[in-house]
């Protein structure tokens, strides 16, 4: 099975209005707090980057030297219940219509995009989808 569907809300209303990569995680870290793990924390966060990279044979999904310069860095000890509510919040741009999102959630630290700060200390970046240069199309082949 391919895990990593998720677009975190860029539907509207009620469909797929949430994160499944960051609830992914979370179940993996609680069921390891209870003492039945489901698997380890890393091969999860493989199943989420590198195994969906590799079966569209993208370069992308794996830290290396020369690689892509795509990484998340999250706070596995926020990852958390809010990540369980969606939240209704107005569309930039479409007249005050109103769609189901995920809320930003805590454990996302850092995301850098082609090397280039898209989230810093938890704040996004004012520069992100208003400058070029945070990636590129990813062409499966």
């Amino acid at each position: 099975m391919l895990i990593g569907f998720s677009d975190a809300g860029a539907h509207l209303r009620n469909m797929a209005h949430y994160n499944f990569p960051l609830r992914m995680l979370r179940l993996v870290r609680e069921a390891e707090k209870r003492g039945a793990p489901l698997m380890p924390a890393e091969r999860a966060v493989h199943r989420l980057t590198g195994e969906i990279a590799g079966w569209f044979g993208m370069d992308a999904g794996t830290i290396a030297v020369g690689k892509r310069a795509d990484l998340v860095v999250l706070d596995a000890d926020k990852l958390a219940a809010e990540l369980d509510r969606p939240e209704e919040k107005p569309m930039e741009n479409f007249d005050g219509m109103v769609r189901l999102v995920s809320p930003r959630s805590a454990a996302v630290r850092t995301v850098l995009i082609s090397g280039k700060p898209a989230v810093w200390d938890g704040e996004v970046s004012p520069a992100l989808g208003r400058e070029r240069g945070f990636g590129t199309v990813l062409r499966a082949s």
